[in-house]
C-alpha cells in the first residue's frame, strides 16, 4: 500500500435509502455533477429506533468514493435530493490509497 502523494485527500462518504431505484438516481446525480467518482450500492438490513419505535427496514447503502473538498457541496446536494428526514450521511477517511486509483477519483470528482 501507498500513501498520498498528491493533494486531495480521498474520503468515503456513506448514506442509505429504501429502495434500489432511489440509490441508483442517488448515484447517477451525483456522479454526473462530479460530486464524486463512483457509488457502490449494497443491500442491507437496519434496525434502530425512530419516534419511540424499534424498527427494521431492508435499505440500500451507498458508499460514496470523492474527495474531502467535495464534501459540504456533496452534502448539499444530498439533503437536497435524499427521501429520509434524517439521512445518514457520514464522512470515513482514507488512510492509505492505491495512487492510481486515487489520482482518478480525483480526476473524476472534480470539474
Amino acid at each position: 500500500m501507498e500513501t498520498l502523494d498528491h493533494e486531495e485527500e480521498i474520503i468515503f462518504v456513506c448514506t442509505s435509502v429504501d429502495s434500489l431505484k432511489e440509490a441508483r438516481s442517488i448515484a447517477k446525480i451525483l456522479i454526473e455533477e462530479k460530486l464524486c467518482a463512483c457509488v457502490q450500492i449494497d443491500q442491507v438490513r437496519s434496525i434502530y429506533e425512530w419516534e419511540e419505535e424499534i424498527c427494521e427496514e431492508l435499505e440500500s447503502r451507498l458508499t460514496i468514493k470523492t474527495i474531502a473538498a467535495n464534501f459540504e457541496n456533496l452534502e448539499i446536494r444530498l439533503l437536497d435530493i435524499h427521501p429520509y428526514d434524517l439521512p445518514e450521511i457520514i464522512s470515513l477517511p482514507t488512510v492509505y490509497c492505491f495512487n492510481p486509483y486515487a489520482e482518478w477519483i480525483v480526476e473524476n470528482s472534480t470539474e
